[in-house]
C-alpha cells in the first residue's frame, strides 16, 4: 500500500513539475517509450496507407539559446517495418506483410541495406516554436537532402530521473522514385509523407 502511494505521489509530482523557460545547452538521446516514426502513402488512388519503423536511435545536441548549433543524427533499423496487416488480415491468410515489405528487393530490401540515416546539416527557426530541419536522408545506398518541419513542443525536468526532457513533432515528404523504389508507381503512391513525435532525454 505505501509503495503505491509513493509511487502516485512521485508520478503526480513529476506530471506537475512546470515546463522550464529554456532547456539546457546538451546532447538528448530519444526516448523510444514517447517516440513514433510513422510514414503513408496513397494506396490505388483510394486511401493512405500508413506504417511505421519500431526501432531506431536518435541524437541530437540542443542549443535553444541558438537553434543553428543544434545537431540531429537518426539511424532506423528497416527490418522493424509495422504494418499492422497480421492483426487485419483474412482468416486463413498467412502472409507476414511486414517482412515482404522490410525484405523485400522491391522494397526497403534490409538484408543490403541494413539501416536508414539521416544528419542534419542545418537547423533554423520559422517561429516562437517551429523551425526548418534539413539535412541528408541515406536510404537505399542514395543520399538525398531532404526537410523537416518542426514544432518544438516543449521542455521540461523529470524529477525521477533528475534528467531534463524536451520534444518535437516534425513533418515531411520524400518521393521513394528518388531513392530509386521506382515499384508500384502510380499504383502505390510515389510521395511518402513522414511524421515523427519524439521525447529526448538528456544524456
Amino acid at each position: 500500500m505505501l509503495k503505491t502511494l509513493l509511487a502516485a505521489s512521485l508520478a503526480a509530482i513529476a506530471f506537475a513539475a512546470p515546463a522550464s523557460a529554456q532547456a539546457p545547452s546538451a546532447t538528448y538521446l530519444v526516448d523510444k517509450t514517447h517516440a513514433s516514426l510513422t510514414w503513408k502513402l496513397t494506396h490505388q488512388g483510394l486511401s493512405n496507407y500508413t506504417a511505421r519503423f519500431t526501432s531506431f536511435e536518435a541524437e541530437l545536441f540542443f542549443n535553444e539559446a541558438d537553434v543553428s548549433k543544434s545537431k540531429l543524427t537518426v539511424k532506423v533499423d528497416p527490418k522493424t517495418v509495422e504494418t499492422d496487416f497480421a492483426k487485419t488480415r483474412p482468416a486463413g491468410n498467412t502472409t507476414d506483410f511486414n517482412d515482404e515489405i522490410a525484405s523485400g528487393a522491391n522494397f526497403m530490401n534490409s538484408a543490403k541495406f541494413p539501416s536508414i540515416t539521416f544528419v542534419s546539416k542545418s537547423i533554423s527557426k520559422t517561429g516562437e516554436k517551429t523551425g526548418k530541419l534539413t539535412g541528408d536522408l541515406t536510404f537505399l545506398g542514395v543520399t538525398k537532402p531532404v526537410t523537416l518541419d518542426v514544432v518544438y513542443v516543449g521542455n521540461r525536468n523529470d524529477p525521477r530521473a533528475n534528467k531534463h526532457k524536451i520534444g518535437f513533432s516534425a513533418t515531411g515528404k520524400i518521393k521513394r522514385s528518388d531513392f530509386g523504389m521506382k515499384y508500384g508507381i502510380p499504383m502505390i503512391g510515389d510521395d511518402v509523407q513522414l511524421m515523427i513525435e519524439a521525447e529526448f532525454v538528456q544524456k
